[in-house]
């Protein structure tokens, strides 16, 4: 049986570093904060990974990589994404290695898909240790950032995680992120309470890119528009805004165009993701193509000319709602 994520995680900063991984799931904060452990834990100090992705990298690189060996053979890191791409002679060259790994060399294979019935995880399902980065749903976030919590040393009341989450849940990274803010005031064993929360995290509590994608893409007008200015106080640059507008209609432009070319990391995070269907059906595929020529636009006078900043970004979330373009 496989460990949970959390188990995985406390055995590799005790040491306990398998030689392959397998994680499955797609989350990518998850996926970076374990092969930071294992970096950390594995590596010499200043040792860094090397990342490779059969959407760019040929298998064979990746097979010689690992056969590779030397005299004085130095500990090494492996991350390879898109492992579902391997096929043939490769694949089966890549279960006889994970069958017997070298000891200096530590194989993070990632999947994007949580599929334990089917294809490459199937097989390695029953060599390795397999590590679920699925997101936690909605649900399971209370239980994990307790767990997480108590990870770190501290734990979190009740009404603490009440408020944590109703600040903090849309996905594990933004929850991580204020965690770190709580407890850099706090001495290792200490109970999160809700007034440090509320005191930490919503005294800052500022509206996320998240929620102005989410509001433009319902074509909430009114509610986008003080989400944008709002951004704009706390010091989000104009770019910014204008790239996660665009990362948000690149993926209704996706759906809508029917394309069977694979998605990679889409910029955009679980909750607006969730959504992006019903998004799609509110704007016509000409008028998604249009907005993106817009965008392009505004990110060319942003960059180019001096301009009232805000008063284009107005003009261009209004115009986007309000389905003028």
């Amino acid at each position: 049986m496989s460990p949970t994520y959390r188990e995985a995680i406390n055995a590799v900063k005790g040491g306990n570093i398998a030689p392959v991984y397998l994680l499955a799931g797609g989350d990518a904060f998850l996926e970076d904060y374990f092969f930071n452990a294992v970096v950390t834990g594995f590596l010499p100090p200043g040792s860094r990974k090397q990342t490779y992705s059969l959407d760019d990298d040929k298998a064979d690189v990746v097979l010689a990589e690992l056969s590779a060996y030397g005299l004085f053979q130095e500990r090494q890191v492996l991350v390879v994404r898109q492992s579902q791409r391997v096929s043939g002679a490769a694949r089966d060259e890549l279960l006889s290695y994970v069958a017997k790994p070298m000891a200096e060399k530590c194989l993070l294979l990632v999947l994007e898909d949580y599929q334990p019935s089917k294809g490459l995880h199937k097989r390695l399902a029953r060599e390795l240790v397999v590590i679920d980065t699925r997101p936690p749903f909605p649900d399971q976030l209370r239980t994990w950032a307790g767990d997480y919590a108590r990870g770190q040393g501290y734990a979190l009341s009740s009404e603490a995680l009440d408020l944590l989450l109703e600040y903090a849940g849309d996905s594990v990274g933004h929850i991580v992120s204020e965690l770190g803010k709580v407890f850099t005031v706090l001495d290792k064993g200490a109970t999160v309470d809700a007034e440090t929360i509320q005191f930490q995290v919503g005294a800052d509590r500022a509206h996320q890119m998240w929620h102005l994608q989410q509001a433009v893409a319902r074509r909430e007008s009114p509610q986008a528009l003080a989400i944008l200015v709002a951004l704009l106080e706390h010091g989000t640059q104009p770019t910014q805004i204008v790239n996660g507008i665009a990362a948000l209609f690149c993926q209704l432009l996706y759906i809508q165009s029917r394309t069977t070319v694979e998605r990679t990391y889409t910029g955009l995070n679980k909750v607006v993701t969730g959504e992006l269907g019903q998004m799609a059906r509110r704007y016509p595929a000409g008028s998604t193509a249009q907005v993106l020529r817009l965008l392009l636009a505004t990110d060319v006078t942003l960059k180019s000319t001096s301009v009232d900043t805000r008063g284009v970004l107005i003009a261009l979330v209004a115009a986007v709602c309000r389905g003028i373009v």
